[in-house]
């Protein structure tokens, strides 16, 4: 891990560990863990609200001005959206997601639970997704909060990530791993 990416893990944790205090002094955590899901959700839908947030080009005010019609929007509490406007302002903003991620971990850690990325080629059932959750509930000893992707290129199969460990039993990668042994042996 680079010295660069050390700094932005540690900067991001530092940034929603901020936030989850503030909050829980507030006592607000679960009103300001809503509206980072709000947040999170019209973010990985819209590919220009990407393209603002992630643009260097386009200026702090303009930004903190498109986050305060978007809070008025989506009616954010006065700390999430000053908080943004913080995070703006110090250049972290393209890092809001990995932030809201992190804060999400803090609120499942205080009600102990995890949180697990399920992604698959295909959209999962209630039932399979209470036997994944079960599953993990067994593994991991703690309950879970699940999200769910859907990526077609997996062919099919899961990948789910709890915290830094990925199961990948995709059939995307069972064929990466035969092309690679299929190398070995010629």
């Amino acid at each position: 891990m680079t010295n660069t990416t050390k700094r932005r893990i540690a900067s991001v944790e530092r940034y929603a560990n901020a936030l989850f205090q503030l909050a829980k002094e507030a006592k607000v955590l679960e009103t300001v863990s809503s509206e980072l899901t709000k947040l999170r959700n019209l973010m990985e839908q819209d590919i220009n609200m990407m393209s603002v947030v992630q643009n260097p080009s386009i200026s702090k005010n303009r930004k903190i001005n498109f986050f305060n019609l978007l809070s008025e929007k989506i009616e954010m509490s006065k700390l999430t959206n000053n908080f943004i406007g913080v995070i703006v302002k110090k250049n972290r903003v393209k890092y809001l997601l990995e932030i809201i991620n992190s804060f999400d971990d803090l609120l499942s850690n205080l009600k102990g639970e995890k949180n697990a990325t399920i992604t698959s080629a295909k959209d999962l059932s209630e039932k399979e997704i209470k036997d994944i959750k079960s599953q993990l509930k067994d593994k991991f000893n703690s309950d879970f909060n699940i999200k769910i992707i859907v990526d077609k290129s997996l062919i099919g199969g899961l990948k789910i990530q709890v915290g830094s460990q990925m199961i990948d039993s995709s059939i995307k990668n069972q064929l990466q791993l035969l092309k690679e042994k299929m190398k070995e042996v010629a």
